[in-house]
């Protein structure tokens, strides 16, 4: 009988599939761009909504995807597995296979050379180095520019169906981190936590994490190490938990800091200023509000009660959506207002990196910028004994 057309892995359906499609086309006629040509693996998949094989935990090139202004996508792939995969579990018509990347620009200069596109505008985002020189010199009537403001004109403020898409992401993932809170006690190893949270995240539908799972326990925790590790967790020790989730290509991304035992009164102090600072800066958050704002609100709060020297010294949050750390960020350094439908992470902490047998607090919310606020979507409570 041979193969039956299917939809994509993990298909968000028919109707976000256009709407996606439409947003590329849309940004590139405002950009002026004749064409865009993308190499990562999320604007692939989310472009095509091709499951592309190593959707995030490999970084090797394998995928290119086109977008001639008014024709759909065109895709060159580097594995021979993907041939029955695109043609059966996807709507793509015009597929290339890619050779050795030493070579792709060969078939990416048919691409171009097909479509008519050998003095156009196009905008790209991480080709190789060696394609990208070679199709330089093949094509001195290209104008190439940088397709990152595209991509977050693209990708930041949400459809409505994607905001859907994504509370149901970070439902998974409050299940992941309410299963690793339940599994935290005296002579657990971190990475028998995070296992449970795994564990139940796949069975709710997660495709994968899109990062290691983070169980930070103690010492760890007042490093913040991003991963869980053999370390035993014991009694009296701060536990961070940093959990994510992919269902249907959206990302759900959760933090909590747990006490395993009875707290200090530092421990104590530092996860309430913690607690404080995360819901301050979300008080403020509505359209026209700078991302500056809402990270020199959160710093704040640390800073009034003391532990200016031991806050976070980067971002204070990021979109969330299709892919994991989006921009624009929220940040010291970014005056970018907030528009109606961003979907946020806010993720204040507080190492203490000098004191190790105190630990560290890190919270995780996400929040959907409304027309007159922000709305929370995850519903993990905080850890009552360190409020106490």
């Amino acid at each position: 009988m041979g193969f039956v057309k299917q939809d994509p892995i993990f298909y968000a359906g028919n109707e976000l599939h256009r709407i996606k499609q439409e947003k590329i086309q849309a940004a590139m006629e405002r950009a002026g761009y004749d064409a865009v040509m993308l190499f990562k693996a999320e604007a692939v998949r989310y472009v095509t909504d091709f499951y592309v094989k190593g959707f995030r935990p490999f970084m090797e090139p394998e995928y290119v995807v086109m977008v001639p202004r008014g024709k759909p996508p065109v895709v060159g792939h580097a594995s021979g597995s993907d041939k029955l995969r695109i043609r059966f579990k996807s709507d793509i018509e015009d597929v290339r296979k890619l050779p050795h990347v030493f070579e792709w620009s060969k078939v990416i200069s048919g691409m171009i050379t097909d479509y008519g596109l050998q003095n156009a505008r196009i905008g790209t985002d991480l080709p190789p180095f060696m394609v990208y020189e070679d199709l330089k010199t093949s094509f001195p009537g290209i104008t190439w520019e940088n397709a990152g403001p595209l991509w977050v004109e693209v990708t930041a403020i949400k459809h409505p169906l994607e905001i859907e898409l994504i509370r149901n992401s970070i439902r998974v993932a409050d299940l992941g981190v309410r299963a690793a809170i339940a599994a935290v006690r005296p002579g657990v190893r971190e990475y028998e936590v995070a296992a449970e949270a795994e564990y139940v995240m796949r069975k709710n539908g997660s495709e994968m994490t899109p990062f290691i799972t983070n169980v930070a326990s103690g010492y760890n925790a007042s490093m913040f190490e991003r991963l869980a590790t053999e370390k035993v967790i014991e009694k009296g020790e701060m536990v961070i938990l940093d959990i994510g989730s992919v269902v249907k290509g959206y990302t759900g991304d959760l933090g909590r800091t747990v006490i395993c035992g009875e707290p200090t009164p530092v421990q104590k102090e530092i996860y309430r200023v913690n607690r404080d600072s995360i819901r301050e800066a979300v008080k403020m958050m509505k359209p026209g509000v700078t991302c500056h704002e809402v990270d020199r609100r959160a710093r704040e709060v640390i800073e009034d009660a003391g532990w200016g020297k031991y806050q976070h010294a980067g971002n204070t949050g990021h979109q969330l959506g299709y892919g994991l750390h989006g921009d624009p960020e929220i940040h010291r350094n970014i005056n970018v207002p907030l528009v109606e439908n961003m979907v946020i992470c806010l993720e204040p902490r507080i190492i203490l990196d000098d004191q190790p047998e105190v630990g560290g607090s890190h919270i995780e919310d996400a929040v959907v910028v409304t027309k007159n606020g922000a709305e929370y979507l995850n519903d993990t409570p905080y850890d009552e004994k360190l409020l106490g």
